[in-house]
This record gives structure tokens, C-alpha cells and sequence, in this order.
């Protein structure tokens, strides 16, 4: 049931008997207490709230960038510091991999080769 107090809109819910304040825009909403799902009347929705997004105009833009500088490198040296040592580890591992595997490949042909000859000689 609704019930109007002090200029607010509040549904009290079936389940619990809390009173909850609608959300903007929406037509259904949980109950803050239980958690319930109530269902806004028509006559009770109201409209959502214009959200107004103030776009910076472009000499002030290059202004806060300018300010913003030296935190923004900050914060991009830790990223850059990673993509370096993952560039250097690359360089090693690129070079590495195939030696490894082209020794393996050598030490499992030399184990089958020595195996075949001593079956031959026993």
C-alpha cells in the first residue's frame, strides 16, 4: 500500500511491511529490508533523473592534461617497467626454447639409437 509522508512516495512492502522509497525510472525494485520484489504502481513511477555530462572545451582539456602530467606518468611507469622485462625475458626465452627442444630431440634419438645397439650386441 502506498503512503505518502512528508512529500515522499513510500511503498511499504507486502512482504515485510518496510517502507521503501522508489527508484527513478524504474517499475519494479527489491525491497531494502527482505529483498522482496516489489512492483512500482504507474501512478507512483517517477521519471529518471537527467544525468548532464559537461564536456571540457579543448584549451582547457590540454590545461588538465598538462597539470595531470606527472601523475599520469607515474602511473604508467610500473606498466611500462612490466612491458620491458616481458620484452627481455621474450628475447631470452625465443632463443632458448628452440635450443632446448632441438637438444631433447638430440638426447631421445641418441637414447633410442643406444638402446637398438646394445639389444644388437646382447
Amino acid at each position: 500500500m502506498p503512503e505518502n509522508t512528508m512529500n515522499l512516495t513510500l511503498i511499504k512492502c507486502p512482504s515485510c511491511g518496510g517502507p521503501n522509497d522508489p527508484s527513478p525510472g524504474a517499475s519494479q525494485m527489491p525491497c531494502a529490508y527482505c529483498g522482496a520484489n516489489l512492483t512500482i504502481p504507474k501512478e507512483m513511477r517517477r521519471g529518471a533523473n537527467p544525468v548532464v555530462e559537461k564536456k571540457p572545451s579543448a584549451e582547457n582539456a590540454a590545461h588538465t592534461f598538462e597539470k595531470n602530467a606527472p601523475d599520469l606518468l607515474r602511473k604508467a611507469q610500473p606498466i611500462a617497467v612490466k612491458a620491458w622485462n616481458a620484452y627481455a625475458y621474450w628475447t631470452w626465452i625465443r632463443r632458448l626454447l628452440p635450443t632446448c627442444l632441438t637438444l631433447l630431440a638430440i638426447g631421445f634419438i641418441a637414447c633410442v639409437a643406444l638402446g637398438i645397439v646394445f639389444a644388437l650386441f646382447q
